[in-house]
This record gives C-alpha cells, structure tokens and sequence, in this order.
C-alpha cells in the first residue's frame, strides 16, 4: 500500500496507520489489544508486563514519568506495526518522532526546581536531563534503535493535530520512511478544568508491504488540515482512535 493522493480529489493524501500504542490513567495497550484507548483523570503507569517487554535497558527505571510514559507509548505503537521485537530491526527503516505537548514537561521541571531549592549547590542531575520536551524522543530513538528526524510540537489544547500535519508533510517530502507521531502530556492536577494525562502514538508509513497489518487509512485534506477515518471527520488524534478501535 503506497501513500497516494485521491483522483477525485488531488489535495487529498492517504496514509496507512500500521500501529497504535496508548499509555493512560485507565488503561495501556496496542491497536491489535482489540481495546481502546481510555482516558480520565490520574496519574498514567506502565503496566509491568508491558514495561518488561519494551525495558531496552537498566535506564528505563531512572526516566522521569513523562519520558517514560511516552517511550512506552512509542514502544508500543511500534510493537503494534511489528517494528518490535526486531524481526525487521527498525535501524533498517528510516523512522521519524513527531510528538504534541500541552504539558510539556512542566512537572519534572517543577520537580527540578525543587532540589535546588532544597538543596542549593546540589540540583538533581538526574531530573536535568529530562528538563526539555524532547529528552524522552532522545530515549526512545536510543532504545529502539530509530535514526529518522525526531522533533517536539508544543500545542495550546492537546490534539496532536499539528504533529501529524508534519508526520504527513515529512512522509511526502522527507527522507523518512516511517513516522511515529503522537501526543504526551503529564498534567499536574490542579487545575478547576481537568486535563488527561497520557500518551498516545500512531505508527503512519509512506509504503507498506504488509496490508494485513493497516489498521485503517488516515486521509487528509492538504487544502483544509482535516483528518478523515472512512470518509468520517476526525479532528483529533482521540477521535481518530476512536473511530479505529472504537
């Protein structure tokens, strides 16, 4: 199956999405788990089981809950598109990480900012790396092994709609053959307006030899930005999940 424009309509693209991989307060699992995504207020964890499968290392433990939230997320989504464990090693295939935040890292920055105040002269080098919203693409490419572009998209409500605007322009113009794009956010729960925390990633490919394997088609209006599922409309990365595993 090959990224190919509509011919009733040019500005038409569709791209197959091969994987899913979501990590939430309610629920994590794979688009093949026959499951969606659940979403509510919390605090999101890694399932054990799961956490040993996609562990690539001692280092995952030390990971700040928002960078382990979305590597996880990662790791499944790329388990789901078969990239994982590496039957096809995914060094073999050029693999992009696009992510949206609205949080961004603000709790482990906060959490930083903390430990110099506690202990001035002594701020903990530990959360430092992970005091940028890129640091948990970093792991994740580092873990999987994924040597595409990889980049953070900061968005004023969580819709991921921006990053994968970009996984398709890059998929078109680019010289990644795979895209992982997605959403991260781990919300302190302070708010009056409650926000979900969570991870959730698509694995979205230029060409796929595996049609069995496509979860659904994505299709997007260049012209207009919109997103549809089976010609449904899907504004958001939550309502197209929902349309697919719903």
């Amino acid at each position: 199956m090959n990224l190919i424009n509509n011919f009733h309509s040019p500005s038409i693209v569709n791209v197959p999405i091969t994987g899913i991989g979501w990590i939430s307060a309610v629920n994590a699992g794979r688009g093949s788990d026959r499951c969606k995504p659940e979403w509510d207020v919390g605090t999101p964890t890694v399932p054990a089981a799961m956490l040993k499968s996609l562990k690539g290392g001692s280092r995952f433990g030390r990971l700040d809950l928002f960078s382990r939230i979305g590597v996880a997320a990662i790791g499944l989504a790329l388990e789901d598109a078969g990239y994982l464990p590496a039957k096809q090693p995914a060094a073999e295939t050029s693999i992009a990480l696009i992510s949206a935040t609205t949080s961004s890292c603000g709790v482990t920055d906060r959490d930083f900012y903390r430990t110099i105040q506690e202990e001035p002269g002594l701020a903990s080098p530990g959360l430092f790396v992970y005091t940028l919203a890129t640091s948990f693409l970093g792991e994740a490419a580092l873990r999987f092994s994924l040597t595409g572009a990889g980049m953070t998209v900061l968005e004023s409500q969580p819709r991921a709609d921006s990053a994968l605007k970009l996984a398709l322009e890059e998929l078109i113009t680019g010289d990644d053959e795979v895209v992982v794009a997605g959403i991260c956010n781990l919300f302190a729960q302070t708010s009056a307006a409650p926000r979900y925390s969570g991870a959730l990633f698509l694995v979205l490919e230029k060409e796929t030899q595996a049609p069995a394997r496509v979860h659904a088609v994505l299709s997007c209006d260049l012209k207009t930005g919109n997103f549809y599922i089976n010609h449904q409309p899907c504004p958001d990365i939550f309502s197209i999940c929902e349309r697919i595993c719903g």
